[in-house]
């Protein structure tokens, strides 16, 4: 009886190990833990098109992050991919055109919670840019 149950542990033992080895250290669970954050607009309200952003998401895991944006009705839309530093992912993000875009992000075949974004006509360019 004794020597099934050191089998078992020992069997269980490289399963894991080799779940682990396949898998990766930290992809098996690895997920945005929060929405993506373009930070406060400089109009406060609204972000503008052709305005520069950072997007940031919080993340459990090391490895490449993956930010989308999808129009209402739309097809998804690849933004830009980031490495995690520490327990964020952080990219820039220039609106193409004005209306209401969900923005989240991907890790691990995650995807991580939706953030509506309102896009409206901006003014200027990159940081120095606002919306109306």
């Amino acid at each position: 009886m004794r020597g099934a149950r050191t089998a078992v542990a020992i069997g269980g033992a490289v399963a894991g190990l080799v779940i682990t080895v396949i898998a990766g250290p930290g992809e098996a669970a690895a997920a945005p833990v929060g929405k993506v954050d373009a930070g406060v607009p400089f109009s406060s309200v609204v972000y503008g098109s052709g305005c520069r952003y950072d997007l940031t998401v919080p993340v459990d895991a090391t490895g490449r992050v993956t930010f989308w944006e999808r129009e209402q009705g739309g097809p998804e839309r690849f933004i830009g991919a980031a490495p995690a530093d520490g327990a964020i992912a952080t990219i820039r993000w220039v609106p193409r055109d004005p209306g209401d875009r969900q923005l989240y992000a991907k890790q691990g075949g995650v995807t991580g919670p939706k953030v509506l974004m309102r896009v409206h006509q901006g003014y200027g360019s990159g940081w120095a840019c606002f919306a109306l």
